[in-house]
């Protein structure tokens, strides 16, 4: 009966600390476009990969390099190297013509989103322009997505720092030791608490929940001897953070709880 309430509460604590994997980050690698492109201060478009994103019906006439573009009631049509453009038989004038780059028609991506109602946001940390239009986005990169799972080799290093950050009286430059592999807001949470609370040697790994291309998190457990018959149960929750290009650890939580036979 107590393992059966002990089970019942650590799915609640896990529940609370790290909830469920986030949907929208989902959402974001599956309306991911990676060939935007910036000419003369505008950021263009991949029109067609864009349009089909947003459920669009798209229709190119080769004879008139032309292309049309059909959402719900509203219809844009774009000749390539003009730069005059009908919405709904409706002529207005863009900043930079519709262009045929490596076979791929390319528009402004803000003439695209507001013909549809819509808006076009320019990050440039990050170079990318994130189209909204009613309750759906895409997500134009002007780069390829590079790589961003931590590899097991790094994932095993910041286990090995996290054990050694139980007791840091050894170490006499924790900021220099730990910098590497902690996050500093980390570093400045141990050096307050003189280590990580309820920490233990914990070796065996779990499977990393990524929320997003910055954010991950893992959860360990093991079993210890305490006393003669009881046994202890030892919960461990990373979270990692995606800084200085590299991924750091972010916070460590620990909770411990005595198994009765």
């Amino acid at each position: 009966m107590k393992k059966t309430i002990l089970a019942i509460t650590l799915s609640l604590v896990c529940a609370l600390l790290i909830g469920n994997p986030a949907i929208s980050f989902a959402n974001n690698l599956s309306n991911r476009i990676d060939n935007g492109i910036i000419e003369n201060g505008r950021m263009l478009i991949p029109l067609r990969a864009v349009s089909e994103r947003f459920n669009s019906e798209v229709t190119w006439n080769q004879a008139k390099k032309s292309i049309t573009i059909i959402r719900g009631k509203r219809e844009l049509l774009l000749h390539v190297n003009s730069r005059t453009a009908l919405l709904n038989n409706a002529a207005f004038r863009l900043d930079v013509p519709a262009k045929i780059d490596h076979g791929t028609t390319y528009v402004p991506a803000r003439v695209f989103a507001e013909a549809f109602g819509g808006t076009a946001l320019w990050s440039k940390q990050e170079r990318k322009t994130t189209i909204t239009i009613g309750l759906q986005q895409v997500f134009i990169h002007t780069e390829p997505q590079k790589p961003w799972r931590m590899s097991q080799e790094r994932i095993n290093v910041l286990n090995e720092k996290i054990n050694e950050a139980t007791d840091l009286s050894s170490y006499s430059q924790i900021r220099t030791h730990f910098r590497p592999y902690f996050t500093d807001s980390f570093i400045n949470k141990i050096i307050h608490s003189n280590g990580i609370k309820n920490n233990a040697i914990l070796t065996r790994m779990a499977g990393i929940t990524y929320s997003s291309t910055t954010a991950a998190r893992m959860h360990q457990s093991a079993y210890f001897e305490s006393g003669p018959i009881n046994l202890e149960l030892v919960d461990r929750f990373i979270f990692y953070k995606f800084v200085d290009n590299e991924w750091k650890v972010d916070d460590v939580n620990v909770g411990r709880q005595i198994i009765e036979p």
